[in-house]
C-alpha cells in the first residue's frame, strides 16, 4: 500500500506524533497514541478533488508521434 507518514498534533492533549496516511484514503480518522482521542486530520476537512475530464477517443486516435514516419515508409535509423 502506498502512503507516507504525517506529523499530527492531537487537538485534545496537544502532543505531536507521526501517523501513517495511505494515499488512497487521505481523510481517514487518526487515533492519538498518547490519549486515545480519535480525530480527522486536515486532509479529511479539505473538499475532494474534481474528477479529471475524460479524454475523447477521437482525439486520442488521431494523435501520432511527431517523429514517426508516414505509413508505408521505412524508418530512418
Amino acid at each position: 500500500m502506498k502512503g507516507t507518514q504525517h506529523r499530527m498534533t492531537c487537538p485534545s492533549c496537544g502532543k505531536v506524533f507521526f501517523a501513517w496516511r495511505p494515499d488512497e484514503l487521505p481523510g481517514a480518522k487518526v487515533k492519538c497514541y498518547f490519549c486515545g482521542t480519535t480525530f480527522e486530520d486536515e486532509a479529511a476537512k479539505r473538499p475532494p478533488l474534481p474528477a479529471p475530464a475524460p479524454a475523447t477517443p477521437a482525439a486520442a486516435a488521431s494523435a501520432t508521434p511527431a517523429d514517426a514516419p508516414p505509413a508505408g515508409e521505412p524508418a530512418a535509423n
